[in-house]
Formats: C-alpha cells, structure tokens, sequence
C-alpha cells in the first residue's frame, strides 16, 4: 500500500472513531454490566420469555410478606400491572444489594401501579426457605418472597437459562416487556443501574 494510500485508510479509522463516539456507540471498552451479562462465547445471556410472550399464571408458595405460608399466583393477583419477578437459580451474595434497589424503586412509583415479586426455583424447599426468611429479615428486604418447584417456574416453564443465576422479568398486561439474566457473582453496581433503567422504560411505557 503506497503513502497516499495509508493516509487515506488513516484519515477514515480517526473519522469512523469520532462518528462512533458522537453517535454514542461503544468502541473497545465494553462496560461492567456487560461482561456480567456475557457468556463464554461472548454472547449475551439470555434467560426469561421472549418480549411479548404471555406470561402465564403458576402458583408459588410464599414465604415473607402478607400471604405468608400460603400459596400464591401472584401472575394473577397484580394483573395488568407493571411487575418486576425476580427469579433465583442460585442465591447470589449480591441479591438483596439488586432486591433493596427494586424496593427503593418500586415504593417510589407504586402510583404507577408498579408492583413485585421474587421467585427462588427449587425443588428443596425445605433447606433453602430459611434463607430467603433470614435475607429479608437482616437485609429489610419488603418485596415478597416466594419459592417454587422446577417444573413449575424453572427453565422449560420461565424459560430459564440454566446458567443465570438470578433472572429479571418485566412486565406489563401480562406480557413479557424485556428481561435481564446475572450469571453468579455478576450482580454488581453497573448490573443495578442497568435494572432500574429498564424499569424506569416499564412504568413510562404506554399502550399503542
């Protein structure tokens, strides 16, 4: 490639460059809520239904909060509003830094009819209740607490991705607006902000 040539090619990466940045698109540096959502080949993470899949009615058995010790469709008892589920594989030891923020939020805009509700996976109950109960009682975690069995609200039910530890499910009119899947450990401050963006977009989303 001759001198003309170069600066040619030159003068075009520094221009591509700077119309990337003032565009707002990320060039190398990607950011820490996006390596938590990558997996090892690189792609996002996806877990949750697809946007727009109905999100059907299950039973859960709830653990804190006023339905305490009973079974519960919570799916049916919020209704059309927006819902933020949280849906736990695995108890991350950031969780309830991710659940006091959606309760910061969720208190901050029930106005708007926005309500919530976590959902912990299992099909042993029994060992893991306890510490959902002793989660929100250290941690003054107000956002209902529930369990539910595998089939009921695991992967081939919520569509799950088996390697995201903890699942956020938004959603209005029962319908699946977007999700966002933490693999564990990849709950961090970044993870937080993106969440309450894409909450903020839910409770400011209207029907077309």
């Amino acid at each position: 490639m001759n001198l003309t040539a170069r600066c040619c090619s030159l003068r075009a990466l520094i221009l591509s460059a700077v119309c990337a940045v003032a565009a707002g698109v990320p060039t190398i540096e990607a950011s820490a809520a996006d390596v938590s959502l990558k997996t090892g080949s690189g792609m996002p993470l996806q877990s949750g239904p697809e946007t727009g899949a109905t999100i059907h009615s299950f039973f859960v058995r709830a653990v804190t909060g006023p339905h305490r010790n009973r079974s519960v469709c919570y799916v049916c008892r919020y209704g059309p509003r927006p819902v933020v589920a949280v849906f736990m594989q695995d108890v991350d030891p950031d969780l309830p830094k991710l659940l006091k923020a959606i309760d910061g939020f969720v208190d901050e805009n029930r106005v708007a009819g926005l309500r919530s509700f976590g959902v912990l996976v299992t099909d042993d109950s029994a060992s893991v209740v306890p510490i959902l109960q002793t989660m929100a009682f250290d941690e003054q975690i107000r956002m209902p607490l529930t369990a539910s069995t595998t089939t009921i609200a695991g992967q081939e039910a919520m569509h799950l991705n088996e390697k995201a530890a903890t699942t956020v499910v938004l959603y209005r009119n029962v319908r699946a607006v977007s999700t966002l899947a933490f693999s564990k450990g990849g709950i961090d401050d970044d993870a937080v902000e993106t969440t309450l963006r894409q909450l903020k977009s839910l409770i400011e989303s209207r029907e077309r």
